[in-house]
């Protein structure tokens, strides 16, 4: 996480105030031997946050073909939804990111 309004670097903690946006990156991996298909990755706004936007890390890896986000409204706490189509490749990884607004 880091506190995109105070400039902040990602860190395993950061200080933030009511108004301030933070930003999540979630890393995935296959550490499996053979690709993976029907990648999908979840994750909810924590407590005390609103829902600011999410993104899919630019370039997707190899031979995952598109993501799609389902996101609560701005302003709105919830779930976050990443889903690709294709499939990924073992030891291949990615990133992506949602940004959040401290109540």
């Amino acid at each position: 996480m880091r506190n995109v309004t105070q400039a902040g670097a990602f860190g395993a903690s950061n200080a933030a105030r009511p108004g301030d946006v933070l930003e999540y990156r979630i890393t995935f991996t296959n550490v499996g031997v053979a690709a993976m298909s029907n990648l999908v990755i979840n994750d909810m706004t924590p407590a005390y946050t609103v829902f600011v936007s999410a993104a899919c890390g630019a370039p997707l890896p190899a031979n995952l073909t598109t993501c799609t986000i389902t996101a609560p409204a701005a302003n709105v706490s919830g779930a976050v939804r990443w889903q690709f189509l294709g499939s990924l490749a073992s030891a291949l990884s990615g990133v992506v990111t949602y940004q959040v607004r401290v109540q």
